[in-house]
């Protein structure tokens, strides 16, 4: 079960800003099963290690 996250801020446009982003995270995830390419996410809070 996916959650949903939930905006507290009181700017009206700013509060659609989670769930457009995890609109676009699903039409991501859905362009790059369909062409075969690479999907790469990581979990909140987790350490990026840059190569190079």
């Amino acid at each position: 079960m996916k959650s949903i996250a939930v905006s507290h801020l009181k700017d009206p446009d700013l509060k659609k800003v989670p769930q457009a982003l995890m609109r676009a995270a699903e039409k991501a995830r859905q362009l790059a099963a369909q062409t075969g390419t690479p999907f790469v996410s990581r979990k909140p809070g987790a350490d990026v290690k840059s190569r190079g």
